[in-house]
């Protein structure tokens, strides 16, 4: 290990590592006593992990002049969770229905809410979430993703889907003076669009605005998975019929995810 190399290692002092079988997650059989985590500080990945030395513990009796040893022994340390489907932007209906957060609530108020249901995701344990839908507050997601980036705020590594894609006519808010309008004071929960034209159209928008994932609401038959090249992921909700099939080629070519 060259020095260079060596600055930017963090070690862990540890009294016993218990391994999980990474397919099931159950406990396997393998304990191993006394042994020191090497992690890279600019990855945030193992390197090694290798027996405690007496090196290691002459480093840690040097205190604040060694900073890049921590002693976890005695302690219990578990790795990040995952929350692969959040709303950052909404919170309890027995607090406020759906219908009046969006149509009520304020974008700002929104907003402000979200910063504080991501440093709570964060102190829970989630330190990466995947937000599928603002549900009418627009693209402020995409505002709260570059504000955690820049450590404006605390928050998990976040990946946002702006608004979600349904069909026209089937999502909501409704007016109740003209029912055939999804929206209320033009407060929509989703994107509407019908036919893969406009998906498209919604589609590129969503890429235009930075979308990590992409959100296709319809029917409720079943859930398909696809992945691209470009990266953006798309999940779809569910269909009855395939209109998203047209929409594959599009988004394979922009790398897009779905959810």
């Amino acid at each position: 290990m060259t020095r260079a190399e060596g600055t930017d290692v963090q070690k862990l002092l540890t009294n016993r590592l218990l391994t999980a079988d990474p397919t099931t997650g159950i406990l396997g059989d393998i304990c191993r006593e006394g042994r020191t985590i090497h992690v890279s500080r600019s990855t945030g990945r193992i390197i090694v992990i290798k027996e405690t030395t007496e090196e290691d513990l002459v480093e840690l009796g040097a205190g604040k002049s060694k900073p890049n040893i921590i002693d976890l022994r005695g302690k219990t340390v578990l790795p990040g969770f995952v929350d692969t489907h959040v709303h950052l932007f909404l919170h309890p209906y027995v607090e406020t229905s759906w219908e009046d957060q969006v149509t009520r609530e304020s974008t700002a108020e929104r907003t402000i809410r979200a910063v504080t249901h991501a440093k709570s995701t964060l102190l829970a344990g989630y330190t990466t979430a995947r937000d599928l839908g603002t549900e009418g507050a627009e693209d402020s997601d995409i505002a709260i993703r570059q504000c955690i980036s820049s450590s404006i705020i605390p928050g998990p590594r976040y990946f946002c889907a702006s608004r979600a894609i349904v069909a026209t006519g089937s999502y909501g808010p409704k007016n109740q003076q003209r029912p055939y309008l999804t929206e209320v004071d033009g407060k929509a929960g989703a994107d509407s669009a019908s036919g893969v034209e406009e998906c498209v159209r919604v589609v590129r928008r969503h890429i235009g605005a930075g979308a990590d994932w992409i959100k296709i609401y319809a029917g409720m038959e079943y859930v398909t998975h696809y992945n691209s090249a470009n990266g953006t992921k798309i999940t779809l909700h569910v269909f009855y019929h395939p209109p998203h099939r047209g929409l594959r080629p599009h988004l394979c070519r922009y790398s897009l995810k779905r959810s």
